[in-house]
């Protein structure tokens, strides 16, 4: 009996330390559902820059063939931040004034992301995990592909709620720095990220 309970206690650790750890350069390198693994990429070119706070960004690029040869293509980034205080707030302010993009909160896999979406071109699912913040895109017109969200969402979870912004106890909580400064909504967003449009 004892030595059951040990064993017991053992397996959960050991689950418990799996499901805690993050990949090695931070997306999935493997193949997802019927979309194939293709290559990783490092960047320092970060898509969403936030004044104060060095990122680092990590590529990931996945594909599925069907049929008369036609190729569904998705790609995730997974960008990385010094610290995580106020990212939701700042990250969201970036993306809201991308020219040409509308950005709203939705729900996939039982999780709040925001969708960022024009027409004709990529559309985004993004969200904020701690100090990381997620995008995962695909092809006008494609859906977002259950398997590569669902799998980025058991890694890195949403902090957001349903109206889009941190949870209070979220590690990625806290206003955006213009409105700190200036007293603004929390959605108040530097003028050095006005510019910033989506590659």
């Amino acid at each position: 009996m004892r030595g059951s309970k040990w064993l017991s206690v053992t397996i959960a650790v050991l689950l418990g330390a799996c499901a805690g750890s993050l990949p090695p350069r931070y997306v999935i390198e493997h193949d997802l559902g019927p979309f194939a693994y293709r290559r990783y990429q490092k960047s320092l070119d970060i898509e969403v820059p936030i004044a104060g706070n060095t990122a680092t960004g990590h590529t990931a690029s996945y594909l599925r063939r069907g049929a008369k040869d036609e190729v569904a293509v998705v790609t995730a980034f997974v960008t990385v931040y010094e610290h995580a205080k106020s990212l939701a707030a700042e990250a969201r302010g970036a993306l809201q004034n991308l020219a040409g993009y509308a950005l709203t909160t939705s729900e996939l896999a039982s999780e709040y992301v925001w969708l960022l979406e024009a027409e004709g071109r990529e559309r985004w699912c993004v969200w904020v995990s701690a100090e990381r913040l997620i995008k995962i895109g695909v092809q006008p017109g494609q859906e977002f592909p259950e398997a590569v969200v669902e799998a980025y969402l058991d890694v890195y979870p949403s902090d957001l709620n349903e109206r889009g912004v941190a949870r209070e106890d979220a590690p990625s909580a806290g206003p955006a720095k213009a409105a700190a400064d200036s007293d603004e909504p929390e959605l108040g967003l530097p003028q050095s990220l006005r510019e910033n449009t989506p590659r």
